[in-house]
């Protein structure tokens, strides 16, 4: 009897343990958020009381919309308010470019403006900041040119340091082959945003700038690019004072180049490939030291196999730490056509479709030597058709990565997961969660899943994969889904950590 009841208290035991260990979750209600008109939806400004999404609408044409919206909820993922900002100079005759957005410390998010008129032939950038403590929208201008014409207005630029100590503001003035290129650049404080040097660069007639990036001690650094094509790129590093051409040395180019620090140097991570070939066909990463203006490394790399004509690299997450650079990458591509607006019956004059896919960690030691190159899905990397669902999003917590992305079942079912990846060299995997299956109202194969949604309002719709938070105060993982009806809801997981 004495036995049965100690077997029976262990099952008990056994039981409550299984409970407190299985995630609940707390879903909020549902808001409208369109697709079609809401661009570069991100969130921020979270902690354990608050969070915020925000998105940017750019909308061109007769109902023309330009401005910021952002979202705010509370701790039970309820929306409570809801505030918008239009962008500055709002006119009929005025255009619009959003240059970029960046959180600057846990209470202020700034958003980047261009708007330029043929009216009044100037170009304007401006900055707009939200402030969590007072909820409130701040409109400055920084810095303002004038223009001959529409067609040559010319393009502007923002850039950030990876610190977010500097923001580089560069206007690229109307060029051609007979016209040198001369680049306007301006960099402020991202702590008080005064104007920390302004200077005027003017290229070579057979040059003109590629990429640019930041730098942590306040550098701009461009990617020095000849008019032929089949020449080697080079850089031209530019500060308060001097402007100093560097030699990559080798025969390369490269692309959409990283500024990090290591101790108190700055260098270069860059995807490159050989000069002589014409398609952005990367084969190897290099690590360079920008004050010796020699390349440390260039390791070869499979970074994107299998995808042609590759439009743009987009840098997810990267981490300089201990002794190793983390990377975390995707490629935009080619992925379909879809019907012309002009011309929607006749397929002779189909448009392209281009999304971000195939998103890949790799890892490097300090002396740019590859340690790990992973793709972030196996078994193919679907790219998604809907453009508020990203390929993976990253959290960084206690010395591990989770990778909220998407896996396929021996069937190809695709089905969203939640999955660890530990250090140092990032090549054990481990699911955390895996969510409910897409667009319908079952669950996956895993025992562990959890899937309170079957059924109820919840069930179905998409996972936005680049929607990931954690509260370790709370315990509570941040997540999102977007559904087909153009509702998204927030969703809370705790007892996953």
């Amino acid at each position: 009897m004495k036995k049965q009841l100690t077997i029976s208290a262990l099952m008990m035991v056994l039981t409550t343990v299984t409970l407190f260990a299985q995630p609940k979750l707390e879903w909020g209600t549902k808001f409208d958020y369109d697709v079609k008109l809401e661009e570069e939806p991100k969130v921020v400004l979270a902690d354990n009381y608050n969070h915020y999404l925000m998105s940017i609408v750019n909308k061109h044409g007769m109902m023309a919309q330009h401005g910021i919206i952002i979202r705010k909820f509370d701790q039970k993922n309820k929306l409570v308010n809801t505030f918008k900002q239009d962008f500055p100079n709002k006119d009929t005759y005025t255009l619009y470019n959003y240059l970029g957005s960046y959180e600057i410390g846990k209470d202020k998010v700034v958003v980047f403006t261009d708007s330029y008129s043929n009216k009044t032939k100037k170009k304007e950038i401006h900055r707009i900041i939200f402030d969590k403590t007072t909820d409130t929208f701040t409109t400055t201008l920084i810095v303002g040119y004038t223009f001959e014409s529409l067609s040559k207005s010319g393009t502007a630029y923002v850039v950030a340091s990876e610190n977010k100590s500097y923001f580089g503001i560069v206007y690229s003035k109307f060029s051609n082959r007979k016209i040198a290129e001369v680049d306007e650049c301006t960099v402020i404080d991202g702590a008080t945003f005064d104007v920390v040097w302004q200077k005027t660069v003017t290229f070579p007639l057979e040059f003109y700038s590629g990429d640019m990036t930041m730098t942590n001690s306040g550098k701009l650094v461009f990617v020095k690019r000849v008019v032929s094509k089949s020449e080697k790129h080079g850089l031209l590093v530019v500060d308060a004072t001097s402007e100093t051409d560097k030699d990559l040395g080798a025969e390369i180019k490269i692309s959409k180049p990283i500024a990090i620090s290591i101790g108190t140097q700055d260098y270069l991570i860059a995807f490159n490939f050989k000069a002589s070939f014409r398609e952005w066909a990367y084969s190897n990463i290099m690590l360079y030291d920008l004050e010796l203006g020699k390349m440390i490394n260039n390791d070869p790399i499979n970074i994107f196999p299998g995808i042609k004509d590759i439009q743009e690299i987009r840098y997810n997450y990267v981490s300089v730490h201990d002794n190793q650079i983390d990377l975390f990458a995707e490629c935009k591509y080619q992925t379909g056509t879809k019907p012309s607006n002009s011309f929607p019956n006749d397929p002779r004059f189909n448009e392209p479709v281009y999304a971000f896919g195939s998103g890949t960690l790799v890892v490097l030691d300090k002396a740019g030597k590859v340690l790990n190159n992973n793709k972030i899905v196996e078994g193919g990397a679907i790219p998604f058709s809907n453009a508020l669902v990203n390929n993976f999003g990253v959290l960084y917590y206690k010395g591990d990565y989770y990778i909220n992305t998407y896996a396929f079942t021996e069937r190809k079912v695709e089905f969203a997961v939640f999955n660890q990846i530990a250090a140092p060299t990032f090549k054990t995997t481990t699911r955390k969660l895996q969510f409910p299956y897409y667009n319908t109202n079952g669950g996956g194969e895993d025992d562990d899943e959890i899937d309170d949604t079957r059924g109820n309002a919840y069930s179905g719709g998409s996972i936005i994969h680049q929607f990931v938070n954690y509260f370790p105060d709370s315990k509570r993982l941040l997540f999102a889904k977007y559904f087909g009806d153009g509702k998204v809801a927030f969703v809370s997981y705790t007892g996953v950590f």
